[in-house]
């Protein structure tokens, strides 16, 4: 299964860029049904999983996030998170600059540079390191007038190594 990380995270840009004009004309008409807001801040709630240079699971901690986004195209958003994730013997920062993409209306690919911070505890000391990241991902948006709930998947890509990041935003537009 992780060893397909790579595989799942092409397949989630490419998804994105042969859709735009579906996701154009689709998310045109979503907003003018009048259900979308042109600010958002969301709370997230879930799992990291490093995977392994052998392609499996090597630790499973909790993230813990908060993310601004801001609708600059009626199928465009840009923003900002800022996201904790801690294991055994890891503990990273992350901070990245993400787009998201409006599949359908409530579908959305994330594509989101950014860096981490990472402290790894190793034979009895710490190390800290500090990395380009990259996140491929998708996201669910079930609104409720004003509110989101947004089951999503996350694939980072550090220093050659994935980690999968996974669980529920909760949100509110304005």
């Amino acid at each position: 299964m992780f060893r397909n990380a790579p595989l799942l995270a092409t397949l989630l840009v490419l998804a994105g860029q042969t859709s735009g004009l579906r996701a154009q004309h689709e998310a045109a008409e979503t907003h003018q049904e009048g259900h979308h807001f042109d600010n958002g801040v969301a709370l997230f709630l879930g799992g990291a999983t490093h995977v392994g240079s052998d392609g499996h699971a090597s630790e499973t901690g909790i993230a813990i996030g908060l993310e601004y986004a801001r609708r600059v195209a009626n199928w465009l958003k840009v923003g900002v998170l800022a996201e904790y994730a801690s294991s055994e013997t890891q503990r990273d920062y992350i901070f990245a600059l993400p787009l998201f993409a409006h599949l359908t209306r409530g579908l959305l690919v994330v594509a989101a540079p950014g860096v981490e911070f990472a402290s790894v505890e190793e034979a009895g000391h710490e190390e800290e390191e500090t990395e380009f990241l990259m996140r491929f991902g998708t996201v669910y948006e079930f609104e409720i007038n004003k509110w989101a709930i947004g089951p999503q998947i996350n694939a980072d890509l550090v220093d050659g190594h994935w980690t999968l990041v996974y669980g529920v935003a909760f949100g509110i537009g304005f």
